[in-house]
């Protein structure tokens, strides 16, 4: 009788796989699973961003319920960055960088650690107010910032303390070569809790992937893994010094730079790119068709709705010499965008036309469903985004069609 080494001689004995072998296909069908609700959340996503913006547009600066719905504008913000990270979970996505204040990303989110670390926790920050930029995806710091909050609260069963802190300082040459960074001025952001602390034999592996010293499926371990890789890609760099049974301390350190912060602009919100052209809008979720026709519509442009690729055509054959853009979902039951698109170009082949998606473009490009050149705008869409983008597409000339 052959042995199993026998039959599967040249590959691994199915009674040997690894546990992180089995946490790969996990991450496998959570990749898939992320993709497949990425179009149906960026709809709703894109709703609540919408219909916020537009009652916010209506309120006076002191209205009193202006703070309640701004919290609720934030979230689907977030939501929308978190739904990005999902899809760049499984695959290769571009980080977007930009000059961060850190000290925004905390105050920002804030008010949700309050409400996820519980009552029995308790959260302070000591933020330095001279404090320097960095270049750093904003979301990505979110999701720093979270694991490593989650990471003490869970170290915190009875209660406890959990101290933010942000700083200036310069990196030591030594202490640069040994984390791999370059030495010079840098920021720092401190997590520190009062919680159970790290065993010294599992110091050296915490920031492994798939190490946990959870109970059993109350954890993957991979946020800490996921925390480096993410200070890595910025530049930095990530380190815990931990006392057992007196509580651990993470210090994630990126490189200053000398560049004011990006900061989003306060106040009203004023109306721009606007026009008075004829635009045929295709999108099969009745919800967000209606809301981008009304913020379109707002901002002088004539709307021509179709609910599937069919309709659109039926539309712009008789209706063709009036439209000048065709803003259209990619994913749709029936004819696709991409269909849709050849057909177009097909009657008219100067048409400019703008896809939109709850996919991103590097997804749709791997699959074919998009045509490389084609402006595209990745929803959720805020209406100013929407806005711009049209307007963009409408000043520019007209691209050549690709249909590869």
């Amino acid at each position: 009788m052959a042995t199993i080494s026998e039959k599967t001689r040249g590959r691994e004995p199915f009674t040997l796989q690894t546990e992180k072998e089995v946490q790969r296909q996990k991450l496998e069908t959570i990749g898939r699973l992320a993709s497949g609700v990425a179009h149906d959340f960026a709809n709703l996503v894109t709703l609540i961003t919408g219909y916020s913006e537009i009652l916010l547009n209506r309120m006076d600066a002191g209205d009193p319920h202006r703070l309640e719905l701004e919290e609720i504008r934030k979230a689907a913000a977030r939501g929308a960055r978190l739904t990005g990270q999902l899809l760049g979970f499984t695959r290769s996505e571009s980080v977007r960088p930009q000059t961060l204040d850190l000290n925004y990303v905390i105050y920002d989110i804030e008010r949700m650690l309050r409400h996820i670390i519980g009552e029995n926790v308790e959260l302070r920050t000591d933020c330095a107010p001279d404090l320097a930029t960095v270049s750093a995806d904003p979301g990505q710091v979110e999701q720093v910032l979270i694991n490593l909050i989650l990471n003490a609260r869970d170290a915190m069963p009875m209660g406890g303390r959990i101290v933010i802190r942000t700083a200036n300082s310069e990196l030591s040459a030594d202490i640069a070569e040994h984390q791999g960074m370059r030495p010079g001025a840098c920021v720092l952001l401190i997590v520190a809790d009062t919680g159970q602390g790290i065993r010294p034999s599992d110091l050296e592996h915490v920031f492994e992937p798939f190490f946990t010293t959870k109970d059993k499926g109350r954890g993957t371990g991979l946020g800490l893994s996921t925390v480096q890789s993410i200070v890595r890609q910025s530049g930095g760099a990530v380190w815990v010094a931990s006392q057992f049974g007196e509580g651990s301390t993470f210090t994630v350190c990126l490189p200053r730079i000398d560049t004011a912060a990006d900061t989003a602009a306060t106040g009203d919100v004023v109306h721009s790119n606007a026009g008075n052209e004829t635009i045929l809008l295709v999108e099969d979720d009745a919800g967000v068709r209606n809301l981008l026709a009304r913020i379109l519509r707002e901002r002088g442009y004539t709307v021509l709705e179709a609910s599937a690729s069919e309709e659109a055509l039926r539309i712009f054959k008789e209706s063709g010499s009036q439209i000048q853009l065709v803003l259209s979902d990619i994913v749709m039951p029936g004819m696709s965008g991409l269909e849709l698109t050849s057909h177009l170009h097909a009657l008219e082949p100067d048409l400019r036309i703008v896809c939109m998606s709850g996919y991103t473009e590097d997804m749709l490009k791997n699959t074919g469903a998009f045509h490389p050149g084609t402006p595209f705008l990745r929803k959720p869409l805020l209406p100013d985004e929407l806005a711009a983008g049209v307007r963009q597409a409408l000043d520019s000339p007209p691209l050549p069609f690709n249909p590869k």
